[in-house]
């Protein structure tokens, strides 16, 4: 599954096994391995995390 941010594509291989929020940057633990994506803004941060947990069922 996708996540597009600012013409950015983020992929994301469900289930999601963890996740971290450091300010504009969110590490996560996806079923390919570790990743992790930083932002410009934290609110951009933020909603992606939000799309993480709500699309992680």
């Amino acid at each position: 599954m996708s996540y597009l941010v600012n013409g950015h594509e983020i992929t994301v291989n469900f289930p999601v096994d963890s996740i971290s929020v450091n300010k504009t940057s969110i590490a996560f633990t996806d079923s390919q391995g570790k990743n992790k994506q930083t932002f410009s803004k934290r609110i951009e941060a933020l909603n992606f995390m939000k799309w993480l947990l709500s699309s992680n069922k």
